[in-house]
């Protein structure tokens, strides 16, 4: 009679963890005069240091700038607790259409978005930000 076993007996698999947040979103600045930057996009990362961020214009509208940010701490202001954005870079100025993709290896706990969106303008954009371990 055969013998039946299992190789692995005695040790443990570990599976990948991830997390990912797909949105499309629109931004109204038609009623400044000036360009607004607007943070968005929150997904909690914690111990999930693999990151991909990912954004297409979907406007033909010039000049807008994004930004990849992540926060390690919060802040508190007014009783109302809030991630501690830093940007992981200067910023990309996005062109309408295109998609613009960054990958960062970040032990953080938050990952966000920052948009600036020129003045008198209303932007839609597309966005994917997704973490593995």
């Amino acid at each position: 009679m055969p013998l039946a076993r299992v190789p692995l007996t005695g040790t443990f698999d570990v599976a990948m963890a991830n997390v990912s947040l797909e949105n499309k979103t629109t931004f109204d600045n038609s009623a400044s005069g000036v360009t607004t930057s607007f943070t968005f996009n929150e997904l909690n990362v914690q111990g999930l240091p693999s990151l991909m961020y990912w954004i297409r214009l979907d406007s033909a509208v010039p000049g807008v700038t994004w930004n990849p940010f992540f926060s390690v701490t919060n802040i508190t202001t007014g009783g109302v607790t809030a991630p501690n954005w830093y940007a992981f870079t200067n910023g990309f100025v996005l062109v309408p259409g295109n998609t613009t993709t960054f990958f960062v290896r970040a032990a953080v706990g938050v990952a966000g978005m920052n948009i600036g969106v020129p003045p008198n303008q209303i932007v839609t954009v597309t966005t994917v930000i997704t973490a593995g371990g």
